[in-house]
């Protein structure tokens, strides 16, 4: 077995009992707290208006994005820098 492969089934088997002993928690959940954010955003943005929604949508995807970024940065340090061909 491939090292990358070993790697992802480690993961994968730790994370499976994780959300086995966890479960999916009764408060603070992720993905609860991304629909309350998503939500206050719209509430304050929300127009009938094609801009205030692609600005929603960005907002959105760009906070879910760096939040994602954010949170690889911290597990695993910066991502590396390609070097020139």
């Amino acid at each position: 077995m491939r090292a990358e492969h070993a790697t992802y089934a480690c993961g994968a088997a730790l994370g499976f009992l994780g959300d086995l002993l966890a479960a999916d928690p009764r408060r603070g959940h992720p993905v609860a707290a991304f629909g309350r954010a998503a939500t206050a955003v719209e509430a304050r943005l929300w127009r009938d208006h094609r801009g205030h929604g692609a600005v929603h949508a960005l907002l959105c995807a760009g906070g879910a994005t760096a939040g994602a970024a954010l949170l690889r940065r911290a597990v695993r340090g910066p991502a590396p820098v390609p070097s020139p061909a």
